[in-house]
């Protein structure tokens, strides 16, 4: 490493304070002669040098002479960078690429584009030129012109399952990021693309498990160039299984089943304990408390007070996605297909977590002689009648003595039933046995009314992201001051923590900084930066949740904040985070890997396999426990607002 920074080279784009020294060495070496011009990381130094100028209009420590001096020195790059690459042959373009610094790659494909060195490439070449560049799919296929001179090469050495099915895979079924651009070979035809795709499980050796999975998995964003049918998804679900099989014999460890959950009631516990510890979530329960707690409201509130299925008071449901994709390991470690449900580690730890909890809760009932179904079935059929006349409900849960297979098909029917008639309650105020056996057309989660007109509030404006992003993520650049250095990893803890002004922040930080207090979540009082309580309480509900449940949170600049259009507002009863989690467990209508376990059941396309039926009832229980709890908190609101309290967001 130089004395003058943090490389040997100068690179605009690592340009911290001190590095612009190292500027005049370079040009005054290049006026004189000495700089070596054969070696590119000189001549791209050399052009790093001219960007400067271009970026910084002035240097701290620089009179205006020397700038202008340095600035007018620079100018003379452009032309050396172009002496330079047209200079290059096919016979040294490797070894060239090979010597090029990490920090210059991106220039270097710049001008190997822009000046055309790759029509010095015979075709007859190509593999083995690009393969010493180490052009991977993505890189041969992101400038237009390069693409087109070498289309049939390219086309062909796509079809290689061992270089471009992971390419064909991503494209056309994972979620990719907007500013990705890739130009597509016209000669490439769809049945060689479904073959190299069908070969790469097939035969290749060391095939990627998060790439199968998004074959079976990930809808086809174009399904003339790669049509993904059943026979394909079936040879991937087959070859991902013998993965993790072939794995978890050889004792690897696995990150993606590597977890685990262990339970425990135990009549010592005096109150819940959940800790996690090397992939292991332990939880402990009070046996006693059970025990002691018989009646049935108590059984079902455990799941809320207990097991932390939703928060106290909004009743958020905490399963869904929306509560666990903040961060960075979420993004590396989770498959994101078109038209997937988006998960993590995160999400699957708590739900296997959740899962966990109701089995060992029916199994612990069940040695007590009181079952679920039971509780579920008293209270859509008694309990909404004695406390809310809400008569006329009545629901065939599965009898205690069905057979597993059974009890899944009737309480995915159970499930049907209960909804269409919460609907139909809703929308006519009665339960009308005849208007109810009219109509035998499926009911969607995500249609399901609500009797409040401002249920739940949603972020309607994309600069509230932007602001909650700079005050709350761990990612955004705004924590770190001289001061405290990396002390705090958020904005909000902090201004929270100590006294600091806009001039504590960098040059770079404090148009972010301006523009928060403008956006109302900051403000500045004797030189000192605080925090708008009301705002930053109210937007780390949003950051935290994806939503609000209003008729659980009633303040005055959130109201006003709605009224501005900053915040919008829909009235169904579930949330848009719920409806799309059990969407995602019950059926594909939205989502290309959901679960589909309703379907399954209702249509007689279920496993054989009863061990993996005892799991799809726990989890399709746990649907309808969520609906409980939602169904009745939505009559709890029904009832305050009827009692004469009115809807505080009624505009």
């Amino acid at each position: 490493m130089s004395e003058l920074g943090l490389g040997e080279y100068f690179y605009v784009g690592y340009c911290f304070a001190g590095e612009e020294e190292k500027i005049p060495e370079i040009l005054d070496s290049y006026i004189h002669g000495k700089t070596d011009l054969s070696n590119v990381n000189r001549v791209l130094e050399l052009y790093n040098a001219r960007l400067f100028f271009e970026k910084y209009e002035f240097v701290t420590g620089w009179d205006d002479g020397k700038y202008e001096k340095y600035k007018a020195l620079s100018k003379s790059a452009d032309s050396v960078v172009k002496d330079f690459f047209l200079a290059i042959s096919v016979e040294n373009i490797v070894s060239i690429y090979d010597s090029c610094d990490v920090i210059f790659w991106d220039d270097f494909w710049l001008f190997f584009y822009r000046f055309g060195v790759y029509k010095r490439i015979p075709k007859d070449r190509f593999i083995e030129i690009t393969d010493g560049l180490r052009m991977s799919p993505n890189k041969m296929l992101e400038n237009k012109a390069f693409v087109k001179y070498f289309d049939s090469e390219i086309t062909d050495r796509l079809y290689d399952p061992e270089f471009g099915a992971d390419f064909f895979i991503d494209y056309y079924l994972s979620r990719r990021c907007v500013k990705e651009k890739y130009f597509i070979p016209q000669s490439l035809e769809p049945e060689k693309i479904y073959k190299t795709v069908e070969r790469f499980i097939t035969e290749v050796e060391f095939a990627n498990a998060n790439k199968l999975a998004l074959i079976f998995s990930s809808k086809s964003i174009d399904t003339k160039m790669l049509n993904v049918d059943d026979r394909l998804r079936y040879k991937a679900r087959k070859r991902y299984d013998r993965i993790w099989e072939e794995k978890e014999q050889s004792g690897q460890v696995i990150l993606k089943k590597g977890y685990g959950v262990n339970i425990k009631y135990s009549p010592e516990c005096l109150d819940s304990k959940v800790d996690f510890k090397d992939g292991i979530i332990k939880a402990e329960y009070s046996s006693l408390w059970i025990k002691e707690n018989m009646d049935y409201p108590t059984l079902l509130n455990n799941f809320i007070y207990v097991f932390n299925y939703f928060d106290s008071p909004q009743m958020r449901c905490m399963l869904t996605n929306a509560n666990f994709a903040k961060g960075i390991f979420e993004d590396l470690f989770s498959i994101n297909g078109n038209g997937m449900y988006r998960k993590g580690e995160t999400f699957d730890l708590m739900n296997m977590l959740a899962l966990a909890q109701i089995q060992s809760y029916m199994d612990g009932l069940k040695g007590l002689d009181v079952y679920l179904e039971e509780v579920c079935k008293w209270f859509f059929e008694d309990y909404l009648k004695e406390e809310f006349k809400v008569d006329g409900f009545i629901c065939s849960f599965p009898k205690r003595d069905a057979d597993i297979l059974d009890k899944c098909k009737l309480l995915s029917s159970a499930m049907d039933g209960a909804i269409k008639q919460y609907k139909l309650f809703v929308e006519e105020g009665e339960i009308d046995r005849g208007l109810y056996e009219m109509s035998s057309a499926p009911v969607s989660y995500r249609d399901l009314p609500s009797f409040s007109k401002n249920k739940y509030a949603y972020i309607a404006n994309s600069d509230i992201t932007k602001e909650m992003n700079m005050l709350f993520s761990n990612q955004s650049h705004l924590a770190y001051i001289e001061k405290t250095k990396s002390k705090y990893s958020v904005l909000v803890k902090l201004i929270n923590s100590i006294d600091c002004s806009i001039d504590d922040f960098y040059e770079y930080q404090v148009a972010d900084i301006q523009w928060l207090i403008e956006k109302g979540s900051l403000f500045v009082e004797n030189d000192t930066l605080h925090l708008n309580i009301s705002r930053v309480l109210i937007l780390k509900q949003f950051y935290d949740y994806g939503y609000i449940c209003l008729p659980h949170y009633k303040n005055n600049y959130l109201k006003q904040m709605i009224c501005n259009g900053d915040i919008k507002t829909e009235s169904s009863l579930l949330s848009i985070p719920e409806y799309q989690y059990i969407d995602y467990i019950l059926n594909k209508r939205e989502f290309s890997n959901g679960l589909d376990l309703r379907n399954k059941y209702i249509h007689d396309s279920n496993t054989t396999d009863e061990r993996i039926q005892k799991q799809d009832y726990s989890v399709l229980m746990k649907v309808m426990i969520i609906l409980i709890v939602k169904i009745n908190d939505e009559f709890c609101i029904r009832a305050s607002v009827t009692d004469g309290e009115e809807d505080f967001y009624e505009l």
